[in-house]
């Protein structure tokens, strides 16, 4: 068998591979190349290969962030959806995510007492967040205030997207969050 022939053996292993690739990226939309590589225990030239094969064919479509290449599903999710989970996907912005959304209107002060951030790092997150059109910043005085722009996007893709992110933070906040929309009655 020369080189540049396949045995059925190495095709059907190239499409398992390719398939457990696939659903990861399908069940953990946004996440990024080293991420998927630590996850799925895969090589990252074999990573590196199987990933050019479905952006090659438009099964997966390759967004950047400021740092890195996240991977979606082509035509599976919204701008907006991709944005949030760009930001989600990150520890420090997810958890001030999470804290605005449990506490609105919150005071850049008070995230700088919860998080123990450098002032110029949490403003940096911050900005972002509201460039990204996440958050909104309203000036009361000197001060700032700080509120999710849709809280129900959010909690959606949190949702939606729980066992990918692997984070104790999300899980408390979602097992608060469905104790009280239970108990709300609705």
């Amino acid at each position: 068998m020369s080189p540049d022939q396949k045995s059925d053996l190495d095709l059907e292993l190239e499409l398992d591979t390719r398939k457990s690739l696939y659903e990861f990226i399908k069940n953990n939309p946004g996440t990024h190349l080293r991420e998927v590589q630590r996850r799925l225990g895969m090589s990252i030239g074999l990573l590196k290969f199987h990933i050019q094969y479905l952006l090659t064919h438009e099964i997966i479509i390759e967004k950047s962030d400021r740092y890195y290449k996240r991977y979606f599903l082509s035509g599976r999710l919204g701008s907006i959806d991709k944005v949030t989970l760009f930001a989600l996907r990150q520890q420090n912005p997810r958890w001030i995510i999470l804290y605005i959304l449990e506490h609105p209107n919150t005071k850049h002060k008070e995230l700088l007492v919860r998080f123990d951030f450098k002032p110029s790092t949490l403003s940096f997150y911050l900005k972002n967040l509201v460039d990204k059109g996440i958050i909104i910043r309203r000036r009361a005085g000197r001060a700032s205030n700080y509120s999710i722009i849709d809280p129900e996007a959010i909690v959606h893709i949190l949702i939606t997207y729980r066992p990918s992110f692997l984070d104790k933070l999300v899980d408390r906040f979602l097992e608060t969050w469905f104790d009280e929309f239970e108990g709300d009655g609705s």
